[in-house]
């Protein structure tokens, strides 16, 4: 019972010499209230946007007397998820490629003699897709239709390929073999136009489960929490320890010091956690100040290493901002998870970020997965074992008087 006194007492007095640095903890304080939110809000705004693409032309070409280039113009432009950023011009290739040069389309398609013939009848003829060298993105764009629709292509061709190989084993009587290929190639024209009916649509948020407003609201807090280290330089250091050093000549072991620094950090970035968290999560309830308090307490652990680590404010500074700036990358703070590559996509569950945004977001309905409560409790482990390591060391050197 004493110990837990003397505890209580050394924790007020260290939260007393904590909340002497007013300015620190204002400044800290509009931080983890307004940029936050303000930041999700903000990113919301400009991944809805979208980005500024007005699409690309595509002049289509064939020998003088082909239809083709017309037709194509007239079928594709009734294709929807074509035309959103294609479109399709029939043109003379000499008026087609004056028209690249001075930037009026994107490229010009120049089709064969006897095209259409050609892929009735199998025989695959070559086409020319002439690009402009300053506009890679559209190219590659255009390369990517033309593999879709290569792909296309012989998949039908295979289906034309089947059909025709089982009128060869027994041809329908009255059913002559030009009529076979023409009536099985306007199937598969008629399945090419109508082929949106055969995709599902899936919205896929570029946050995953959590809105885009609180994803980057609790990784933001998560950040600041983490990068707060210098704040408790105080009782990490200087007079502080000294004090520390004589009431362990007094018999008071090490256990109540250190624990002492976790607590007062713990209360006081909980002051500063919890109103962030119930704004962003438009209510307060008793699971959500409960995951505040459980996210000070590790950010605490984690400044109180970083303090005894360091030992001066530009040391612990550099070594908590940096160590957060990283775990908010890999958590998808910056850029969002989805447009990671996939080989840091696989270290998002490796981000302290992560485990606190999936504690935090909890109590507002997106559970956690189990990676992120092991994740949580051996670091945490790990850091109350290394901070009572380093603090024994600070506190067992010898007091020197100036």
């Amino acid at each position: 019972m004493e110990s837990l006194s003397f505890l209580g007492q050394f924790t007020r007095l260290t939260l007393v010499r904590l909340c002497q640095q007013r300015w620190l903890l204002a400044g800290l304080a509009l931080l983890c209230l307004v940029l936050p939110l303000g930041m999700g809000q903000a990113v919301q705004f400009l991944l809805s946007q979208g980005v500024d693409f007005d699409g690309v032309t595509l002049a289509v070409t064939a020998p003088a007397g082909d239809e083709t280039p017309r037709l194509l113009e007239q079928y594709m432009g009734r294709m929807e998820d074509i035309a959103q950023y294609c479109r399709i011009t029939a043109m003379e290739e000499s008026e087609a490629l004056k028209a690249l040069q001075n930037g009026d389309i994107t490229a010009v398609l120049s089709l064969p003699a006897n095209f259409i013939r050609g892929v009735m009848q199998g025989d695959n003829p070559d086409l020319r897709l002439i690009t402009r060298g300053d506009q890679p993105l559209e190219s590659l764009l255009l390369l990517w239709v033309g593999q879709g629709a290569s792909d296309i292509l012989s998949a039908f061709q295979s289906g034309v390929y089947a059909v025709l190989d089982l009128y060869e084993e027994a041809s329908p009587p009255g059913l002559t073999r030009d009529q076979v290929v023409m009536d099985i190639n306007l199937r598969y024209i008629s399945l090419a136009l109508n082929r949106s009916a055969f995709f599902q649509t899936h919205t896929i948020s570029v946050t995953q489960t959590r809105p885009v407003p609180l994803h980057y609201a609790l990784t933001l807090l998560a950040y600041f929490a983490l990068s707060s280290a210098p704040l408790f330089l105080p009782i990490y250091t200087g007079n502080w320890l000294n004090f520390q050093r004589r009431l362990r000549s007094l018999g008071w072991g090490i256990l109540p010091g250190c624990a002492s620094g976790v607590l007062a950090g713990t209360c006081l970035l909980f002051l500063l956690l919890a109103p962030s968290l119930t704004l962003a999560a438009g209510a307060v309830s008793l699971p959500l100040l409960g995951a505040a308090a459980l996210m000070a307490a590790y950010c605490s652990l984690f400044c109180a290493v970083c303090c005894l680590l360091s030992g001066s404010a530009a040391g612990c500074g550099a070594l908590s901002f940096s160590l957060a700036l990283v775990w908010l990358a890999l958590a998808g703070g910056i850029v969002p998870p989805v447009l990671l590559p996939a080989g840091l996509r696989e270290a998002v569950r490796l981000s302290p970020v992560t485990w606190l945004m999936e504690l935090t977001a909890w109590p507002m309905g997106y559970p956690p997965v189990p990676a992120s409560w092991a994740g949580l409790l051996l670091s945490s482990a790990g850091m109350a074992g290394l901070s009572l390591i380093l603090y024994r060391r600070r506190t067992g050197w010898q007091e020197v008087s100036p």
